[in-house]
């Protein structure tokens, strides 16, 4: 299921602690043109220029950095992406991103995870469509990866979605949900 929705993407991102965990490019088998792979970090904290998802060379590279990003190693990574620096402003990241990416041409942009990079879409509502798959595993834990981290939402600003599809496929469930425009219970 990824890969479809990958391939219908003109855009991918991911947060820093994602790409940490995989380090690859995102390549849709079979497609000669590939979605811009982007990433949200705000420091460069912990990720290297030399990863196959900086060097793999079949994909275009945006990298948004915050504000306190060191120059030093933003030139670095200005080597192998373009390196786009995000503002100090009442403006959030995602909103921010969104803007930029629009002036780009991107239209469908799949937000791939993690949960911190998915609060920040959610929060604002910017998610069109919620691809959830339930699997038959259960991980469990406090550090166990989540859909969304974040603060959360009190009852009146809670995001409601509708069902729009269910498909099985061996033992899961693919759900496909729409944002509704009314938040809260």
């Amino acid at each position: 299921m990824m890969s479809v929705l990958r391939a219908k993407a003109d855009a991918v991102i991911m947060g820093a602690s994602t790409l940490r965990a995989f380090k690859g490019a995102v390549l849709v088998k079979g497609k000669k043109k590939h979605p811009i792979n982007i990433v949200l970090s705000g420091t460069l904290a912990g990720i290297s220029p030399r990863w196959k998802f900086f060097t793999e060379t079949q994909t275009r590279k945006i990298l948004f950095v915050g504000p306190d990003a060191p120059e030093a190693r933003i030139r670095e990574f200005e080597k192998v992406s373009v390196v786009c620096r995000l503002k100090k402003s009442t403006a959030p990241m995602s909103l921010q991103i969104v803007k930029h990416l629009e002036k780009l041409g991107v239209k469908k942009l799949l937000v791939e995870g993690g949960g911190g990079l998915m609060w920040d879409f959610v929060q604002l509502n910017l998610i069109d469509e919620y691809h959830v798959t339930l699997t038959p595993r259960v991980i469990g834990g406090t550090h166990a990866p989540t859909l969304v981290d974040g603060v959360g939402f009190t009852p009146h600003r809670v995001v409601n979605l509708k069902l729009k599809n269910v498909r099985k496929v061996g033992n899961e469930l693919f759900l496909v949900y729409a944002k509704r425009t009314h938040r809260g219970r």
